[in-house]
């Protein structure tokens, strides 16, 4: 017998077993958990900091910028260790290509002629971030703004 999955990366197929053991050992299952509670864990990220004010150099839910609101989310959401700052997040991981990004991946843009900006995928291309005009908040990589000036992404997870 074989099973389509549909997942967080796309479609899977793989051949059903007849053991009694759980299917969740599966790669594919794995990933779908994976994701799943990932997308969860940033939509709660979402709700818990939503309308915090953008402050350079913030670090706190009194204001926080862009980087450091990444760094914290993935530190108390995920306990992994990021750097608090953007051009210092361009170097972790490993380089993702746009049609490939995918929940809990890093998206960065470039802002300014020096200045970046970064934000954390949650699904269907839309991705949170600490926006200097609105705080933190969910944005489409598809608005206008943000398609235009998408640097690349980084999968640190």
């Amino acid at each position: 017998m074989i099973t389509t999955l549909l997942t967080a990366c796309g479609i899977s197929t793989r051949r059903a077993t007849h053991s009694s053991g759980s299917s969740s050992s599966s790669p594919v299952a794995y990933s779908v958990n994976k994701y799943s509670e990932t997308r969860v864990s940033l939509k709660q990220a979402y709700r818990d900091w939503k309308g915090t004010p953008y402050l350079l150099g913030g670090r706190s839910a009194s204001g926080v910028d862009c980087s450091s609101f990444v760094s914290i989310i993935f530190d108390e959401y995920f306990g992994i260790d990021l750097p608090m700052h953007t051009q210092r997040l361009l170097n972790r991981g490993e380089g993702i290509r746009r049609r490939s990004v995918r929940t809990g991946d890093l998206i960065f843009f470039k802002t300014g002629r020096r200045t970046f900006h970064v934000g954390i995928l949650v699904e269907d291309g839309e991705f949170l971030h600490a926006s200097t005009s609105q705080g933190v908040t969910l944005s489409s990589l598809y608005d206008r703004y943000w398609a235009n000036r998408y640097l690349g992404a980084r999968r640190v997870m």
